[in-house]
């Protein structure tokens, strides 16, 4: 004879279940990241100093998690080729430290700015991810600062040309409204 449990003693090992998770547990949906979105909007009226040009750009980038940051870079009316891409450490109105490269890769770079594989865009120039464990910050800067510099608009977009290699345009960081 096989036992058998009755249907109130199921009902009641059920509603005792539910009860301590729900009392005992966050909810799933509390532990899903949060996305946080910033942009920067490039500009040779940015620069320090200011830099006279028609070309323009946007960087969009979208926190996903704990661990990587999404990004997009577009430009319009390029006026030269572009020779690098990086995101710097710094307030609005002064110059800081390269944090993060994006074109070329640190790796790839040939020794000396404005050395590097220029490429002539007008559009989407980069999309990818920086990620905690996968991308090579420039020291001392790591994952960590970075995330707080980008949380306290203290770091800026950086885009370089043959014409203007000290920076054609350039944006800060700022949270996405």
């Amino acid at each position: 004879m096989k036992p058998m449990i009755g249907i109130a003693s199921l009902l009641t090992v059920a509603a005792v279940a539910v009860t301590a998770c729900s009392t005992d547990y966050p909810v799933l949906s509390t532990l899903a990241p949060v996305k946080v979105n910033f942009v920067a909007t490039l500009l040779g009226a940015n620069e320090v100093p200011a830099v006279t040009t028609t070309a323009a750009g946007v960087m969009n980038l979208v926190r996903e998690d704990s661990v990587s940051i999404l990004y997009t870079l577009s430009t319009t009316s390029a006026t030269d080729s572009i020779t690098m891409v990086h995101i710097h450490a710094g307030v609005a109105g002064a110059n800081g430290p390269v944090m993060v490269w994006f074109f070329p890769t640190e790796a790839s770079r040939a020794p000396g700015p404005g050395t590097g594989a220029a490429a002539r865009v007008n559009g989407v120039v980069r999309v990818g991810r920086i990620t905690r464990a996968g991308t090579a910050f420039v020291a001392p800067f790591t994952w960590d600062s970075l995330r707080v510099r980008l949380a306290n608009a203290s770091a800026y977009v950086n885009l370089h040309t043959r014409q203007n290699p000290g920076g054609e345009i350039r944006g800060q960081v700022i949270a996405a409204p």
